[in-house]
């Protein structure tokens, strides 16, 4: 899967009638933590009769920028700092506004919302973005005797990922307990794990655990191989 994918969403006049319009709004369905730049784009038409543009962006309820041309766009919020607009854009303000980030981080996730307005009218359109960040362990630990404590985290991911274990390829559920992944926070970040106990085995085994993002088709899995006779395991690859 490629770093984001991209997604479109038309719209069309909030007063039904010719005029201003949003045509579309590009925004990446689902993007990896730390990516950049990555483009949000509005694009929209404006009637040549109509004046006074004013456009704005709003990431949940809070508006992030403004564009009232030919003053440059300002933003603020989530994205101060970090957005760009392409030169190219600035020329022509009356078909579209680019916010061009120069990376995207967590907390970026949201709907975002465009909106047009001009003295004769108004437009907006929302669709929402997803980023999800990767950084996966699994470790093992001695639970007793004669089981072992299989665990994976996930830091940084939002929204909360759905985690799976397997050993040698089949799916292990505890035999503990049906408590599925637990999320909290650490220094600021979130982190999701998911503990499995199993029955120790003779040979090693290759554990593996599966992370997918809700809403996206990202997943990736990491593998380790155990051995029970040190309980040492070792990471052989990394499969996104």
């Amino acid at each position: 899967m490629s770093q984001y994918d991209s997604r479109s969403c038309n719209s069309k006049n909030s007063s039904g009638a010719r005029g201003s319009a949003i045509k579309s709004l590009d925004v990446p369905t689902a993007v990896r933590n730390g990516t950049g730049p990555v483009d949000l784009t509005c694009a929209y038409q404006i009637d040549k009769n109509e004046n006074g543009l004013v456009i704005k962006w709003f990431h949940e309820a809070y508006q992030i920028y403004q564009w009232i041309p030919p003053i440059p766009p300002r933003d603020n919020g989530i994205i101060e700092g970090i957005a760009e607009y392409p030169a190219e854009n600035l020329k022509n303000p009356y078909s579209s506004s680019v916010i061009r980030l120069k990376n995207v981080t967590i907390n970026m996730t949201g709907e975002y919302t465009c909106t047009i307005s001009t003295f004769q009218d108004e437009a907006s359109n929302s669709t929402k973005m997803i980023v999800y960040g990767n950084n996966m362990t699994v470790r093992t630990y001695p639970f007793n005797k004669t089981h072992v404590n299989l665990t994976c985290v996930v830091m940084g991911a939002l929204p909360r990922p759905s985690l799976k274990l397997y050993v040698d390829g089949i799916e292990s559920n505890s035999c503990e307990s049906d408590r599925g992944p637990l999320t909290d926070w650490y220094k600021g970040n979130p982190r999701t794990s998911l503990d499995v106990i199993i029955e120790n085995t003779l040979d090693p085994a290759i554990i593996e655990c599966e992370m997918s993002i809700p809403e996206t088709e990202y997943k990736r899995r990491e593998r380790i191989v155990y051995y029970p006779s040190s309980n040492r395991s070792n990471v052989i690859d990394n499969a996104p």
